[in-house]
């Protein structure tokens, strides 16, 4: 479908945005107008890894009701996620200490190969694969539930009770999730609302079109609740986790839900934007895993102190950030590298 790739475009262009904006914080003046709006963005683009997952939970879930060969998705996994997350980790972890992140000491230490591969931490952003990897074991299992397509509001309501509980049983230490952050079960509105997705013959757009209204309000209401919560805890403010974590999974169900009616709209919009959106989308795992190595090196550029300038900067490094990834899957594309490193 065109619009899945409309929106993995939408949602790669935010992840950049999401960390561009999170390494230009580190550079822009205390208490400016400048540096408030990016705590905005920042904040506002959290939503991009859930996004991330419901998709993946919505096409594994209409491809696994089609047909499903235990022998057949297990290595199709392994190819897809598994290689990919261990080969990244391993790269990312020698880029650390190439790049003087780490000490090469830490090539010999056991106990931080063991959190790298356990917890996604190779690099800030590998435990998305981890989290895909995790949501991999699990979907066979969950599968029977969803072939009975239960309704939308069954879903949505049980999933928000095994969220809340399993923060709770975090919260009581039942769990002991060190990172709840890299655990599947801390994602389990987007991932049952991408399952329920998937398993409906209903098309997304007659579901879109009756409750879009409700949709794009729940969305403006939890972004107004999550948002300055979030930029109150980045500021160093006490915030009540259980508050934080809510408005959190809100905010992210919602826009989930809301992208991808806008990824529908876009279909609808100008060529040249559809265009670039699906390229994008087609690319999107590519960009994701080789943009942080390419603002690395950005942000040792450093920032002009003029704010007007800083922006332009900061734009330029963006579409850079963006330029490599792609001049690389383009270059890669149809090799056997390509099939192991991106799994696809």
């Amino acid at each position: 479908m065109v619009e899945l790739d409309v929106y993995r475009g939408v949602i790669i262009l935010a992840v950049v945005l999401h960390h561009l904006t999170g390494l230009a914080l580190r550079h822009a003046a205390a208490g400016s107008s400048l540096r408030e709006g990016l705590m905005v963005l920042n904040r506002s683009s959290h939503f991009v890894v859930p996004a991330f997952l419901f998709l993946t939970a919505l096409v594994l879930t209409r491809s696994a009701l089609r047909r499903f060969h235990l022998g057949t998705y297990v290595r199709s996994r392994f190819q897809k996620v598994l290689v990919p997350y261990l080969f990244w980790t391993v790269a990312y972890v020698g880029f650390r200490v190439l790049t003087g992140q780490d000490p090469p000491a830490v090539l010999g230490d056991l106990d931080r190969w063991r959190v790298w591969l356990q917890y996604g931490k190779g690099y800030f952003h590998l435990y998305f694969l981890l989290i895909a990897l995790q949501f991999s074991l699990i979907l066979p299992l969950l599968l029977p539930l969803f072939r009975r397509r239960p309704r939308f509001s069954w879903v949505l309501a049980g999933a928000g009770g095994l969220q809340l509980l399993v923060y709770l049983l975090n919260r009581a230490g039942v769990l002991h999730f060190r990172f709840p952050a890299t655990m599947v079960l801390w994602y389990v509105p987007v991932l049952a609302l991408g399952m329920s997705f998937g398993s409906q013959d209903m098309p997304f757009e007659r579901f879109w079109h009756r409750w879009r209204l409700w949709i794009v309000a729940a969305t403006l209401l939890t972004f107004a609740w999550y948002v300055p919560l979030s930029v109150a805890l980045l500021q160093g403010a006490p915030v009540s986790s259980a508050a934080y974590s809510l408005a959190n999974w809100s905010y992210t169900t919602a826009a989930s839900l809301a992208l991808l009616g806008l990824a529908r709209a876009l279909t609808r919009g100008p060529g040249w934007l559809m265009r670039t959106l699906t390229s994008l989308g087609t690319v999107s795992l590519q960009v994701y895993l080789l943009h942080p190595a390419v603002l690395l090196y950005l942000e040792r550029l450093g920032f002009p102190g003029n704010p007007a300038q800083f922006v332009l900067v900061l734009v330029a490094y963006g579409l850079l950030a963006l330029a490599v990834p792609l001049a690389v899957a383009r270059l890669l594309a149809g090799t056997q590298v390509a099939q192991w490193v991106f799994g696809r």
